[in-house]
């Protein structure tokens, strides 16, 4: 069985604030150890669920994070900056039959999730198909058109919640409470890493029990953006196909999820250039 595993940071157990997860900041060694520990654990998880062959992509900041050296050496490691983000790999043709997002967070607009954001810190909130949505749901429905499930998510209350709503049939996993975006009251690491083993090793299970499925949005499908600045929509609206709206707003629309999430990914590095 091959195992996608995407891991963020700003929701691993005892990350709490923004500043530990930039790589200039005294806290970030700390934060990748527990990172680290963190992936190893879904890695242990999937290997005794029955996966023989795992790949995890490193899915924060400029993606080259985690330590190769101390990461479990059961998985193969993807780092480095990526066209296709937090679900590059995982492509139609790469094989892969379920999915597992690590440390990742509540949507951006989240009033009560830590380190709340979707992909930077420009929109204030992003919806697909009109319906608020983070990493989580924007991911999922990429890797849902490769017909790839997602079995675990792991973060924060907030985030959980989100799952929930997007994927009722996920493993959820909270390692943390959020107590406002730069606050929060996380389980001990080790305790973290115990519920996340479990889980992984449940989600594996239950995609060969076909208790699994992937996420199947509408067709045609649209993202929609709010922009802190309205340059910065300026910006994004540059993007072939992108329409600005409102204020501050801009939609990308394509024929499927992945065609509206490039037009997506274009535009929010876009707007990230100007300030």
């Amino acid at each position: 069985m091959k195992v996608y595993i995407s891991v963020d940071m700003e929701g691993i157990a005892g990350v709490s604030h923004p500043n530990p997860t930039n790589r200039g900041d005294a806290g970030y060694p700390a934060a990748v150890e527990l990172m680290t520990a963190e992936a190893n654990a879904a890695i242990a998880g999937c290997r005794a669920g029955g996966a023989t062959d795992i790949l995890v992509n490193d899915s924060h900041g400029g993606m080259y994070n985690l330590d190769p050296q101390t990461l479990d050496p059961g998985a193969r490691l993807l780092q480095g900056q990526k066209a296709w983000s937090m679900v590059a790999g995982a492509g139609p043709d790469a094989g892969f039959e379920v999915a597992l997002f690590v440390g990742y967070h509540a949507r951006a607009g989240h009033p009560s999730g830590t380190i709340a954001h979707t992909f930077s810190g420009r929109p204030t909130e992003t919806r697909l198909n009109g319906r608020p949505v983070g990493e989580t749901g924007l991911n999922a429905s990429v890797l849902g058109q490769w017909g790839i499930p997602v079995g675990l998510v792991a973060g924060d209350d907030a985030l959980a919640d989100e799952v929930a709503d997007w994927l009722p049939w996920t493993e959820r996993v909270v390692v943390k409470i959020g107590f406002g975006s730069n606050a929060a009251a996380s389980l001990h690491p080790s305790a973290a890493g115990e519920l996340i083993r479990a889980a992984a090793e449940r989600a594996v299970r239950r995609l060969s029990a076909g208790e699994l499925q992937p996420l199947v949005v509408d067709r045609p499908t649209s993202i929609e953006v709010d922009y802190t600045k309205a340059i910065q929509a300026d910006y994004a609206a540059i993007v072939p196909g992108a329409e600005r709206v409102g204020d501050r707003g801009v939609r990308h629309s394509g024929d499927d999820p992945v065609g509206a999430y490039r037009g997506f990914l274009a535009g929010v590095r876009l707007a990230g250039i100007v300030d």
